[in-house]
């Protein structure tokens, strides 16, 4: 893995030239400003600059949407603002379910009139299936929410209806351009072993201009419909050759993966918008994040399953837990298919499902019995049948963690209660599916709290394993980062925030309690041996 880490980043770093060897240096002057306009068009090529339609002129074919005026090509900051279009006026033709093209120019003011210095043209539009429209959606109860934006909805019928489940021509929310930057003289014979001759010209580079439309991802497309509102957002960056050449190649990775392997449209999208941007420290610490995650993820499985395969002796360990976390492997299964969305995330689920049902089957079996239903489900030798994140805690402890269920009940009816008045689903299953994913997740925060209450009551955290508890937290931030970069179902990603929360709150009883002696405290077990034992389970359904 490092030695193609390493291939790639040789691939794309460009090599300055040497003594003797053939150089070429950016065509643009450092102290440069240029001009960059925008102009969407119904034609794949551009017309001639003189012909640019004005803002607010109307133009069967072409609108200029707004520009960028005294931009430096070389400079990697800018304090210029985005540009927002609200309310796009399209002609009709934009409207006949057509490819769009997003013209891009770079001009240089002269006394004779603006000369173009460089151009782009990048097809905007896809065909795009809107997931509203894939498939039905309804407010189950049968009437509009009071806050309903009739427009909004009314809208949303007229689109339902016309287009049913077709595709349509659809455009991005969001679209970055800019720039691909570098100035150093660079090898022309290196540049053309890389495969980028193009961009040689003469003693010159003509760098190209930079357009990434893979900020939003195909889910998000508008529908270019008429009597539907189409705004547009344009960023301003600038980006490296270096960073430039590995967004290309990477892109084309993952579009042959999807063609090649079937990959999920969702997936795809996800990781081209981790590699997007015009920041390389972005993807460095996507990646190094991801990377992290996946050998602590083997590492945690395979430590389990060596540690299950070596159990002979069940004593002390609660099936009911196991069974306990197999029905949420189950909810959670059921919810991210329910979405339809990633299939990757579904992969990793039902992988922890399969080694939970494998726990089961070492802790469990099946009895005979005379009477119907002649089988019964029993523990085997050894294995408890209380909650194991429930065993040794004190009658204060229990009765904490009732009450929090108490709280925390009514507010996940609320929750649950809220999304069914106001928000479409496809059918009651669909809600169904949706509140038994919130009750595992509030189940599962709540059994991992009696750590808390035990603190509170004993007025002290010195009894704590503080170098477990901070690996833990380390392996939890790791895979809080991961969940904010990588798209996945809303209640799914919740759930990477739970032991946040307990290691929070362990660190403000820690300050709160840092003057409290030990020595009239009785610790919970000892650590003769300077082997921590874990602090909690965590229970995060992958």
């Amino acid at each position: 893995f490092s030695y193609e880490c390493y291939l790639i980043w040789d691939h794309c770093q460009p090599v300055v030239a040497g003594p003797g060897a053939k150089g070429a240096k950016s065509d643009i002057a450092e102290d440069a400003r240029l001009d960059l306009r925008l102009l969407l068009s119904t034609l794949d090529k551009p017309p001639a600059i003189d012909r640019w339609p004005k803002l607010g002129e109307s133009d069967p074919n072409h609108v200029l949407v707004g520009q960028f005026t005294s931009v430096s090509p070389h400079d990697d900051h800018h304090e210029q603002p985005d540009l927002v279009t609200p309310n796009l006026v399209l002609g009709e033709k934009f409207y006949q379910n057509r490819s769009l093209y997003l013209h891009v120019s770079a001009l240089r003011q002269g006394a004779e009139g603006p000369r173009v210095v460089r151009t782009r043209t990048e097809k905007l539009s896809r065909q795009v299936l809107q997931a509203s429209r894939k498939h039905k959606r309804r407010y189950l109860l049968g009437r509009l929410p009071p806050n309903a934006n009739m427009t909004k909805e009314r809208l949303d019928d007229f689109a339902e209806e016309k287009l049913g489940t077709a595709s349509i021509s659809s455009l991005p929310k969001v679209v970055e351009l800019g720039f691909v930057t570098e100035n150093r003289e660079l090898d022309v014979a290196r540049l053309r072993e890389k495969g980028l001759k193009h961009l040689v010209k003469g003693k010159s580079l003509a760098l190209p201009l930079f357009v990434n439309t893979l900020v939003s991802p195909r889910d998000e497309y508008q529908p270019l419909l008429e009597g539907l509102d189409v705004s547009l957002e344009f960023r301003l960056r600038n980006i490296g050759l270096a960073y430039w050449t590995l967004q290309q190649t990477l892109t084309l990775a993952f579009d042959d993966a999807e063609k090649t392997y079937g990959m999920n449209e969702y997936d795809v999208d996800s990781f081209k918008q981790m590699i997007t941007g015009s920041s390389p420290w972005k993807i460095t610490l996507v990646y190094t994040v991801a990377i992290l995650h996946l050998i602590l993820e083997v590492m945690a499985v395979s430590s389990d399953i060596s540690f299950w395969k070596a159990k002979t002796s069940f004593e002390g360990i609660s099936s009911s837990s196991v069974a306990l976390q197999t029905t949420s492997s189950i909810i959670m299964f059921l919810y991210v298919r329910e979405q339809e969305q990633t299939k990757m995330v579904m992969y990793l689920i039902f992988a922890k499902f399969c080694l939970q049902v494998w726990k089961l089957r070492k802790l469990t079996m099946f009895k005979k019995i005379p009477r119907p239903p002649y089988f019964k489900w029993v523990n085997r030798s050894g294995a408890e049948t209380g909650l194991e994140e429930m065993q040794d805690i004190e009658d204060f402890e229990r009765r904490c963690v009732l009450q929090l269920f108490l709280v925390l009940v009514p507010v996940m009816v609320a929750y649950c209660a809220y999304r069914l008045v106001f928000e479409k689903f496809r059918s009651w299953w669909s809600w169904l599916i949706l509140s038994l994913a919130v009750g595992s997740q509030v189940g599962g925060f709540a059994i991992m709290t009696p750590q808390i209450f035990l603190n509170h009551r004993l007025k002290s955290v010195e009894h704590l394993p503080w170098r477990a508890l901070t690996f833990q937290a380390v392996n939890t931030f790791i895979d809080d980062i991961f969940t904010l970069f990588i798209r996945m179902p809303e209640i799914h990603k919740y759930s990477a925030f739970r032991d946040d929360i307990i290691f929070i709150i362990c660190c403000a009883q820690r300050w709160m309690y840092r003057n409290n002696s030990s020595s009239n405290k009785k610790p919970l077990a000892e650590d003769d041996d300077h082997s921590d034992p874990p602090l909690f389970t965590r229970e995060k359904d992958e």
